[in-house]
């Protein structure tokens, strides 16, 4: 556990870096940008939850993010690991031209045609699963039986999986994300490599079908990759293109407010899929009132950001019609998430079309939270359902 001087330093770094089957950060954020908006723990890490701070971190080339290098002199025994050596070999983990390699090899595949198909391929799934929703007995995990199922089908496309696998491999990289997470367990770590165990082998296969017969595809545009490299690019465009649109669908549903542009981009920022990013300094730099030393690691808050009431007005306050821009939901400078207009166009057209299908649409019971803390999400989302015709 990270620590810091003081009894109440250590009781918000367990609530803000501690999963917990019920979890709500925002006011331990509260507490840090106001008693401690630059935290420097006994370990050395450094903690910041300022909008200004956490934008200067995301944008700022002085940053680095963690690489092949840094796990070798901070965590030796990563290589030993299948889950980590696949999983923190993707492009999330690389800088400079080794990251625009990987970035430019992935980058076709979310080009502005083929966001059109997939656009395409979402809304085939939505019409399929309102189709299936009108027979389910109040209340609805609209969690299981609408978002997941709906972004499922879509990054399967992306990828370029058949839709029929999603449920499998859903479940084969949920165990990866815990890897992200700022204290990953012996349990997560071993729970990743048994994962990554089945995963590498079907994605390998995958890699090398699309040598032989390229196609339009992540999995066809990546195949140009190292063998290690591409099946890491999937494992990420999987775990990360799963929980991170998913939970965003899931927030706009579960927000006072109908689906639209500005919905989704208030639900970006009232709770982003994406709670914390870690750089290492690449020299000295200014934060705030802070100078780094180089090669000191920063936590860099995103949740807490979005919640700055310096930057937001009210910012605990749901409100579509504020002016968002700039988000940091999807990060920022180089590491920008390349999936940032598919998620956003996933949700803007899964959520309308289910608020207008059933316009009564409310809270049955509170969501249940994924036990994880950087990509923390929810397994469920109970809610009923009224068609139009019974409003």
């Amino acid at each position: 556990m990270l620590t810091a001087a003081g009894g109440d330093v250590r009781e918000i770094l367990r609530n803000v870096l501690l999963p917990k089957p019920v979890r709500d950060p925002y006011p331990w954020y509260a507490r840090l940008r106001q008693e401690h908006p630059a935290l420097r723990t006994d370990q050395g890490l450094w903690i910041f939850s300022r909008y200004q701070d956490v934008a200067q971190i995301l944008g700022d080339p002085a940053f680095a993010a963690k690489d092949a290098a840094w796990f070798d002199a901070h965590l030796p025994f990563w290589r030993d690991h299948p889950g980590m050596l696949a999983f923190l070999s993707c492009m999330v983990f690389q800088n400079d031209q080794h990251h625009l390699r990987l970035r430019r090899a992935m980058a076709p595949a979310f080009a502005p045609a083929r966001l059109r198909h997939l656009a395409q391929v979402t809304q085939v799934s939505v019409a399929e699963r309102l189709g299936t929703l009108e027979d389910r007995p109040d209340p609805v995990d609209l969690h299981q039986h609408y978002s997941l199922p709906v972004v499922r089908d879509t990054i399967c496309a992306l990828v370029g999986v058949p839709a029929d696998s999603g449920p499998e491999l859903y479940e084969l990289v949920q165990p990866l994300l815990g890897l992200l997470d700022p204290l990953p367990s012996e349990a997560t770590i071993r729970r990743a490599d048994r994962s990554a165990g089945v995963l590498r082998p079907l994605l390998e296969d995958l890699v090398l079908q699309r040598r032989r017969r390229p196609r339009d595809d992540l999995a066809g545009h990546v195949s140009i990759l190292r063998d290690d490299e591409a099946v890491s690019a999937l494992m990420l465009a999987l775990a990360a293109g799963f929980d991170t649109a998913v939970t965003l669908v899931d927030h706009c549903l579960a927000a006072p407010a109908t689906g639209t542009h500005r919905t989704v981009l208030e639900s970006l920022r009232h709770d982003p899929p994406l709670q914390l990013v870690t750089r290492i300094t690449r020299c000295a730099v200014v934060v705030g009132e802070i100078t780094l030393e180089p090669g000191e690691e920063v936590m860099a808050l995103l949740g807490s950001a979005h919640r700055d009431p310096e930057r937001y007005p009210d910012p605990d306050h749901f409100d579509p019609d504020r002016n968002t821009v700039p988000l940091l939901a999807f990060g920022g400078g180089a590491h920008y998430c390349l999936g940032a207009r598919l998620a956003r166009t996933i949700a803007e057209c899964a959520v309308p079309a289910l608020q207008q299908r059933f316009p009564g649409t409310s809270r049955s019971a509170g969501p249940r939270t994924a036990r994880r803390i950087t990509l923390a999400g929810w397994t469920s989302l109970p809610m009923r359902l009224a068609p139009a015709d019974e409003r």
